[in-house]
């Protein structure tokens, strides 16, 4: 348990762009605290997984829950970004998202696992998007 909630804090920090220093001050704990919860080495108590899980914007059942991934909602993403946001190239995103759906070990979606089979067929549309956008362009 403590590896996978180690885990789960590490990444639900990172997809917030938070430092350990800034989740340590947001939840009141101390830098040292915050990685050893990340290594699995401790523990931490009922009441500083419900300041952990105010601080990463989520509930103590989601931070507790290997399965569930929470990502930034968009308003959080763009206002962490670091660069200027740019015109979207839909095809660049299309390509992005086979190229995860197929090579990536995990692909998590609203929060869960996917599994193999719907990969397979997402990246399936995907790639008929990508055919279709194609066609459409060079008529």
């Amino acid at each position: 348990m403590n590896r996978a909630l180690g885990k789960k804090i590490m990444q639900l920090r990172k997809q917030h762009r938070y430092t350990q220093k800034y989740l340590a001050e947001r939840c009141g704990e101390s830098t040292t605290s915050i990685s050893a919860y990340e290594r699995g080495q401790r523990m931490p108590s009922v009441q500083t997984l419900e300041r952990l899980a105010i601080a990463l914007n989520t509930t103590v059942i989601d931070l507790t829950d290997p399965e569930h991934v929470q990502h930034p909602t968009l308003t959080e993403f763009i206002s962490s970004s670091i660069e200027p946001l740019k015109p979207i190239d839909f095809k660049h995103v299309l390509e992005d998202i086979l190229v995860h759906l197929t090579l990536s070990n995990e692909v998590y979606f609203d929060g869960r696992l996917l599994p193999q089979d719907v990969r397979d067929e997402m990246a399936s549309s995907v790639n008929q998007a990508l055919q279709h956008g194609l066609e459409s362009i060079e008529a």
